[in-house]
């Protein structure tokens, strides 16, 4: 694995939640997989979880 920079700070909120960013591109292509329903902890529609983790959707990644 490669090493992280020493400027790198994870986006970390001070409660402690943590979200996984997608843009509705991104967030379509895992809908396309057939086995994205199968697992318990997916949800597509709100509040939308992958692997349990919640989800927001992103214009792009360089929104907050």
């Amino acid at each position: 694995m490669a090493s992280l920079s020493e400027t790198f700070e994870p986006d970390r909120r001070p409660d402690g939640a943590v979200a996984l960013h997608f843009t509705p591109a991104e967030w379509r292509h895992l809908l396309e997989d057939p086995g994205f329903l199968c697992q318990d902890d997916n949800r597509y529609l709100a509040p939308r979880r992958l692997m349990g983790v919640p989800v927001a959707i992103v214009p792009d990644h360089r929104w907050g």
